[in-house]
């Protein structure tokens, strides 16, 4: 049977060799054991290849894959749906190196591998990704053609070249379909395990929980502002959250009044529309510039002024939104409002409470109590990624005995001590600053820009913002994070090679901004393609009908179907003579022109004496012709020289004629 075929040479070498691309990405975020485990494997089969050792009993497969399914669990955590699949799926594939021999078994393996390295885009769509998956689907192809690949002709090159002139072809098609299909959702969706820093801010706010933030550079969102007007980094406060509830040790954001404000509230001035790419987070809030007032479906803008999908982001979204930029909202909230901004626990941190009681004694107005607050935290705090640990007093802590934190540890306390002293006072979370790239003219926010301040209630004001993170290090707002922590051990501490850790060095940059430019364009223009599909084929097609659209999909089918048949039919042809032959075919065509063809089965080495007899000013040539025609064909002489020296003479002759 042919499924029993064993696997020659090569087929082994293309087996292993797709093995280690397909895992190799996978890799990097697999437990430690896996890789080693698929190493094993694959030196395993290698010494049973040289006869150094035999394949594994069945019943050492056998707890072998026990263990790996039980190592995979246990390492993993059965709540971690896609990651526990794929860790099991490559814990089986690497396993099932230690049964090819066959071609059955081969052929298993392949078919798993195609599968296997399309999960590569559950964890990554950027342009990159792409391009390793299009590389790794052609070597799995030079694999799966290697496996029927004929023992008496054995060629390494021969699948490999087999395998582009099979997928080429199928590259337009795969365009056409890009460009025309509509898209639809996902049949099912299994939601990726985030860790925080993919995340960004949660619901709840700790001391310590945004300057874990800046060990990450993953990117939160990008923004194109479609006016070109960009806002100087100072007004580049991106709200998310607002933090109403306060525990007595963290901070909680209400989720009970999510009615829409009123629009018209807000004062008249220029506004700015961007468009906003949104990398998911598992979280609803959608960050905009302060103050929002306008989004596109299903965004929902709260009462608050912050905005809402109706479920969580899970995949990268795009939204258009419209934000009045200013620092103070003209709002009064009703009496249930103010009292939920003035809420404190009962009891704890006593030495804050009675702070705040004598500033209020001494002068109630909201100016002079937001202004000795902030002189406070000017004149004796330090801005640190590493503060040290506070206990359950923590703002008695950090006001009067560390004094060393970050942007949240300033927004806790100074909205503790303004509510303390009875002025109404919220925390809003979000990001603060972005990198422009100038390449694509976007702002790039990454997670290390998470940011935290102060809204202060004003009665004649309405909702003031106030950044105390400002009193204490005023360039954090005019600086990128990047140049103003770049020093401190914390920063970037979860992605150590991240090329902004470098962005001092000139070149390194700029080639940074540019793999970032070209990355956006394909979140842009491939990722995002749907979002633009309709305007485009309308433009293309005007009014879309089903005949224009299955004539659109029927021509480049046909053309490159078409294609296809007639490479086969070539491939159907007798085979034409070698390049020997085919250079003495043409001279003599030449020569029998002039009455001196070459008779049915005359020898060469016969043929060139009867014309050197019949011209004797051409014999030294076309004896010359003879000798080395017998030199390649009967005396084994047949390296790139002796050819050269045939071709010559060949073309002597010619030239001759």
């Amino acid at each position: 049977m042919k499924g029993v075929y064993q696997l020659t040479r090569p087929a082994l070498v293309w087996q292993l060799l797709m093995v280690v691309v397909v895992l190799l990405p996978h890799s990097l975020r697999l437990p430690w054991w896996l890789p080693v485990m698929t190493l094993g494997a694959i030196g395993w089969r290698l010494l049973v290849h040289l006869g150094r050792t035999s394949f594994p009993h069945w019943s050492v497969k056998f707890m072998m894959a026990i263990t790996a399914g039980i190592g995979a669990v246990v390492s993993i955590g059965r709540g971690n749906g896609p990651e526990l699949a794929v860790a099991l799926l490559v814990a089986g594939f690497a396993l099932k190196l230690l049964e090819i021999y066959k071609r059955r078994d081969a052929l298993v393996l392949v078919y798993v591998a195609y599968f296997l390295a399309a999960t590569e885009l559950l964890f990554g769509q950027t342009l990159l990704h792409a391009l390793y998956v299009l590389l790794a689907m052609i070597l799995i192809t030079a694999a799966l053609n290697a496996v029927y690949q004929s023992e008496h002709h054995p060629d390494f090159r021969r699948p490999l070249r087999a395998a582009v002139r099979l997928i080429l072809p199928a590259l337009p098609l795969m365009l056409v379909l890009f460009l025309i299909v509509p898209r639809i959702g996902p049949l099912w969706y299994a939601p990726m395990v985030q860790d925080e820093a993919v995340t960004g801010l949660s619901d709840t706010l700790s001391p310590g929980d945004v300057s874990r933030l800046t060990g990450s550079s993953a990117v939160a969102f990008r923004v194109e502002f479609s006016s070109g007007r960009v806002p100087p980094p100072s007004q580049r406060y991106w709200r998310g959250l607002t933090y109403d509830y306060f525990d007595g040790r963290r901070w909680q954001a209400e989720s009970d009044h999510l009615s829409p404000p009123a629009v018209g509230e807000l004062p008249s001035g220029p506004l700015l529309r961007y468009q906003m790419i949104i990398e998911p987070s598992g979280q609803p809030w959608v960050y905009a510039l302060d103050y929002p007032v306008s989004a596109n479906w299903p965004l929902r803008l709260a009462a608050n002024w912050t905005l809402r999908a109706p479920s969580r982001i899970r995949q990268r979204a795009d939204f258009a939104l419209v934000s009045r930029p200013l620092a103070e909202l003209p709002q009064q909230p009703g009496e249930s409002a103010r009292a939920r901004y003035l809420q404190l626990p009962a009891s704890g941190n006593p030495r804050a409470r009675e702070l705040a009681e004598r500033w209020r004694n001494e002068d109630p107005s909201v100016e002079a109590l937001v202004s000795r607050s902030l002189a406070l935290f000017n004149r004796e705090f330090v801005y640190t990624l590493s503060p040290p640990s506070l206990g359950e007093d923590s703002i008695d802590e950090f006001l009067f005995e560390t004094r060393r934190g970050f942007c949240g540890h300033y927004a806790g306390a100074m909205a503790f001590l303004l509510r303390a002293a009875g002025v109404p006072a919220r925390i809003v979370g979000g990001y603060q600053g972005g990198e422009w790239n100038p390449y694509e003219s976007y702002l790039l926010i990454r997670q290390y820009e998470a940011h935290a301040w102060v809204e202060v209630l004003y009665p004649d004001r309405g909702w003031v913002r106030v950044d105390p993170t400002a009193a204490v290090a005023p360039e954090r707002v005019e600086q990128t994070v990047d140049q103003l922590l770049a020093d401190e051990p914390g920063f970037l501490a979860d992605t150590p090679l991240s090329p902004v850790r470098f962005g001092r060095i000139g070149w390194i940059n700029e080639v940074r901004l540019r793999v970032e430019a070209v990355n956006y364009s394909w979140h842009r223009w491939v990722l995002s393609f749907h979002l633009r599909q309709d305007a485009l084929l309308q433009r293309w097609f005007g009014e879309l009908t089903l005949w224009k659209l299955a004539l659109a999909l029927a021509l480049p089918f046909c053309l490159v179907l078409g294609w296809v048949a007639l490479s086969l039919l070539r491939q159907r042809r007798p085979k034409t003579l070698d390049k020997v032959d085919s250079e003495l075919v043409r001279l003599s065509h030449r020569l029998g022109a002039r009455g001196l063809e070459r008779h049915s089965g005359e020898p060469v080495g016969r043929y060139a004496a009867r014309v050197a007899e019949a011209w004797p000013e051409l014999a030294p040539l076309i004896l010359a012709v003879g000798r080395r025609y017998d030199q390649l064909r009967y005396a084994g002489i047949d390296d790139s020289t002796a050819q050269r020296a045939y071709r010559e003479a060949v073309r002597a002759c010619l030239r001759r004629l």
